[in-house]
């Protein structure tokens, strides 16, 4: 009841005070219109209609500038989210990069085990080719011994590895396998009675080589204990012999039955060359 009669006088008070101003309101609208004139009337109506489109106008560019800002918002958020997208792509990219760096440095680390094991082995396999090539015929042997040095020289210096060292060396020995099969004609410098000359020579495999000089000299290498050596052919039926040889390959007749010198001196190796022939 108390509470009841407490609000009913606060109430009372609120409407006696809004009473009063609404009566000192009027008060005011009555005093001023009984001052105010009709010209200043519409000077206010004018001026109050200027300053609501003046709001009006402002309002409407708040508007456009907040629609503005809220879209470059929207630009900035999505480029946001396509660089944060980007950025876990490259970093995704990053350690497949690393991933396949240290890989190619565990493969470049086993290469480099691996030719330091095979490089004692391919330059062995250098000297034992060397060694055969320099007990073969006589057939442009420095030129080809030469190549094996330059070739070791390479594998010394590290500018090859020993890989492609041994595959170079194959190729080499698949050259001198190939020389073994065939016959051919050629030029190269030879000795003949303690002068080198510029011969034609004529190869029968790796067999028998032959020269004939240009003043008409010929001869062939024979094999001794000491190696090989160049040595002038006397007697007209062996010397026609070479000659009949010589003009078959520069009418490029390869194969045949041909008659020539052996190039071996010692009987039983001359028996050793037609059992090989027979076979």
């Amino acid at each position: 009841m108390r509470r009841s009669t407490r609000e009913l006088t606060r109430w009372r008070r609120m409407g006696l005070k809004t009473l009063g101003a609404f009566a000192a309101l009027f008060a005011l609208l009555v005093a001023g219109s009984a001052i105010a004139h009709d010209g200043d009337v519409q000077a206010l109506a004018k001026r109050l209609a200027e300053l609501r489109s003046e709001v009006e106008t402002l309002s409407s560019e708040v508007e456009n500038k907040k629609a503005d800002i809220d879209a470059k918002l929207r630009s900035v958020r999505s480029q946001k989210a396509d660089l944060e997208m980007q950025i876990q792509r490259e970093e995704v990219r990053l350690k497949q990069l690393r991933q396949a760096v240290q890989k190619h440095q565990d493969r470049i680390e086993a290469q480099n085990k691996t030719r330091a094991d095979l490089a004692p082995a391919a330059k062995e396999a250098i000297g034992d080719v060397r060694q055969t090539v320099a007990k073969s015929l006589p057939f442009k042997r420095s030129a080809r011994l030469s190549e094996l040095d330059k070739l070791e020289k390479q594998l010394d210096d590290k500018l090859i590895s020993p890989q492609k060292a041994t595959a170079r060396l194959w190729q080499f020995v698949e050259d001198e396998l190939r020389l073994a099969r065939e016959n051919g004609l050629y030029r190269q410098i030879v000795e003949v009675d303690g002068d080198e000359v510029l011969a034609d020579v004529a190869r029968v495999g790796m067999v028998a080589i032959y020269f004939k000089t240009e003043d008409g000299r010929v001869g062939m290498a024979q094999k001794s204990d000491g190696g090989w050596k160049w040595a002038t052919i006397s007697g007209e039926e062996n010397t026609k012999r070479v000659r009949n040889l010589f003009d078959s390959f520069k009418k490029n007749i390869r194969v045949g039955y041909f008659e020539i010198p052996n190039a071996l001196p010692a009987p039983q190796d001359q028996q050793a060359v037609q059992k090989g022939g027979a076979q």
